[in-house]
């Protein structure tokens, strides 16, 4: 279905939201969070690139979208996960433990009311997880940060959105 030009217009504003991960291991994960309207013509990957300041040849740094959401205000957010932090001497924000998962109590209505950033990079530090274990890109990257992949590798295994059933 194509939208006609005058639709286009009324289209809900997108945001690119850059979740900078850290680890320690004896601190845990910590990140900076960066966020920008999606400008007309830009692709959301290039956005989240330009966020975490790497070129576009750059190679060293995962970029890796997450997740999206609908803003209170009828946007649309789309999350990237980048590793490791450019600029790791910025300020951080610790990820508490245990990581909340974020879930509606409602089965007819699927997003959280109580929705916070903290729950986001939780969902992008197991969504990681699950990468790790599945795409091998991925895996390759982050085996140069041994200790990101022991914890990674001990977080319950969930992947992202994934409930365990009693």
């Amino acid at each position: 279905m194509s939208l006609a030009p005058h639709e286009a217009h009324d289209a809900p504003p997108v945001a690119v939201e850059v979740v900078l991960l850290r680890h320690n291991p004896s601190e845990g994960f910590a990140y900076r969070r960066l966020i920008t309207a999606l400008g007309r013509g830009v692709s959301p990957d290039r956005a989240a690139r330009g966020l975490a300041l790497l070129d576009e040849h750059e190679e060293t740094h995962m970029v890796h979208s997450t997740s999206w959401r609908a803003t209170r205000e009828g946007g649309i957010t789309l999350t990237y996960l980048v590793h490791p932090d450019p600029a790791p001497d910025q300020p951080g924000t610790p990820l508490p433990e245990p990581h909340e998962i974020a879930r509606s109590s409602r089965p007819g209505h699927p997003s959280p009311p109580d929705l916070e950033v903290g729950h986001v990079v939780a969902h992008a530090v197991r969504h990681l997880a699950f990468l790790e274990g599945t795409d091998l890109a991925v895996a390759a990257h982050i085996s140069a940060w041994p200790d990101l992949v022991h914890t990674l590798r001990s977080l319950p295994p969930a992947t992202a959105g994934e409930m365990a059933h009693a």
